[in-house]
């Protein structure tokens, strides 16, 4: 589709007198009533085995149903209230051998702690712009497919139709660091052969990311709880 993702995760922890002065403040109230926080790590973990995105659009050209940024978001919204978080997309322009990539970062902030993690995607700008498309409306393709892959992997969101789909369709497009970091994860968590998994799904040297959306669909069919 001309844009080229990439995707990283970064963990933050807010600072100074003020947050953390909240932080116990927080604490101690909820050791008064009994209780203790969540992590943030605790409630992405909740987040990431109970968000729900279908795959609701339908791309008639390529015959395939997908989701978007604002439908990931969308759904995370239902959780927000629940977990005492709140979701912060931030976009920039960043520059690689000289091509433009617009880089988004999707932040989720525990508003009880004040830590936060982060994950980011970069989408790299079209060269020449889409017939019908000015440069604004090229930017903003590319920021809303930076910001569905941050998303995605903030979430585990996989990117793939659905493993039991016949509609299952494989764009060539390699899988993300984020994905084949994620698997590798799970291949140690749950004692599995790596190799032994890539030569099931015929996944020569890097997966594709349809073929790491299967593989990470399989774990949490399997497994349940990634």
């Amino acid at each position: 589709m001309g844009l080229r993702k990439t995707c990283t995760a970064t963990i933050m922890l807010s600072s100074g007198r003020t947050g953390a002065l909240g932080v116990l403040e927080r604490l101690w109230t909820k050791f008064e009533e009994g209780g203790g926080l969540m992590s943030v790590y605790e409630k992405l973990m909740q987040i990431q085995k109970t968000i729900k995105v279908p795959k609701t659009r339908k791309n008639d050209f390529g015959n395939f149903n997908f989701r978007n940024a604002e439908d990931i978001y969308k759904a995370f919204k239902k959780m927000e209230e629940q977990y005492r978080v709140l979701l912060v997309l931030n976009d920039e322009v960043i520059s690689v051998n000289g091509c433009s990539y617009i880089k988004a970062t999707a932040t989720l902030i525990d508003t009880e702690t004040g830590e936060s993690i982060a994950a980011s995607a970069n989408a790299k700008e079209p060269q020449a712009a889409k017939a019908k498309m000015d440069e604004s409306q090229t930017s903003g393709s590319a920021s809303s497919y930076a910001r569905k892959y941050a998303l995605s992997g903030l979430f585990l969101l996989d990117d793939s139709v659905d493993v039991d789909s016949n509609q299952y369709i494989d764009t060539g497009e390699p899988a993300t660091d984020a994905q084949v970091k994620i698997i590798t994860d799970l291949c140690v968590k749950h004692n599995v052969n790596q190799a032994e998994l890539y030569k099931k799904h015929k996944v020569k040297g890097r997966p594709t990311g349809a073929q790491a959306g299967v593989i990470l669909n399989i774990f949490k069919k399997n497994f349940g709880d990634d």
